[in-house]
């Protein structure tokens, strides 16, 4: 079932339309006569922010060190210091010299008799006789058999000279040690080497009597006998 509207086909009735425009005309205008009231030529647009703080992040967690062992030196001991202990009444002052007074009989200054303090002589204790030594000497028994071979070598060609030697005359009368001082040929040397630690005998030397080792120089002459 439709039901048809009767306003639907009617025109619009102007004398309404046209109240209907006086009406607002007269109420912009009665706004506009208002005083104190100025109309913006244009809104303002307010845009209002809320601030929301973004969340901190986390601090670090702080490393954990190892704790280190914990050593424990050796304390140094306390040096006690002794002070001397001095006597006000051992001491008086002249001028701006000080000096110290132990009695009477001593004066620092010179004054005064003094004291006498005997000192007695050092005694020397008596080292006895000194004792007698007597010095290595060729035992004139091996007196022909003091000289070395002549080396042949040296003989052909002629060759002389004279050879130093030190030795060391042990108490059998025996050379235990030779060393060289000076030759003109080192065939001089071996043949005087090797004939004195075999052949040559001597007197030891002696303190009081006894003998004891003792070094001694010698010099063995090569020479051509024509």
């Amino acid at each position: 079932m439709s039901y048809a509207s009767d306003y639907a086909n009617k025109p619009p009735n102007a004398k309404g339309i046209g109240m209907a425009i006086g009406v607002h005309a007269m109420i912009a205008a009665g706004i506009v006569m208002l005083p104190g009231i100025e109309l913006p030529d244009r809104l303002p647009t307010i845009v209002e922010g809320i601030h929301i703080p973004l969340a901190e992040p986390d601090p670090p967690k702080p490393e954990v060190q190892p704790e280190k062992p914990k050593v424990k030196l050796p304390q140094p001991k306390a040096k006690t210091t002794v002070k001397p202990m001095v006597t006000p009444s051992l001491f008086r002052e002249v001028g701006a010299n000080a000096y110290t007074n132990f009695g009477e009989n001593i004066d620092l200054n010179g004054s005064g008799t003094g004291m006498d303090i005997p000192i007695e002589p050092m005694v020397i204790p008596d080292a006895g006789p000194a004792p007698v030594l007597v010095e290595p000497s060729l035992n004139g028994r091996f007196a022909a058999n003091f000289q070395p071979r002549y080396p042949a070598g040296l003989l052909r060609l002629g060759e002389e000279g004279m050879v130093s030697v030190r030795v060391l005359v042990g108490i059998n009368g025996r050379v235990k040690q030779i060393e060289l001082i000076s030759t003109p040929h080192d065939e001089f040397w071996a043949a005087t080497k090797r004939h004195a630690l075999k052949k040559w005998r001597f007197k030891p030397a002696t303190s009081d009597g006894k003998p004891y080792e003792s070094w001694m120089n010698l010099k063995v002459k090569f020479e051509i006998n024509s």
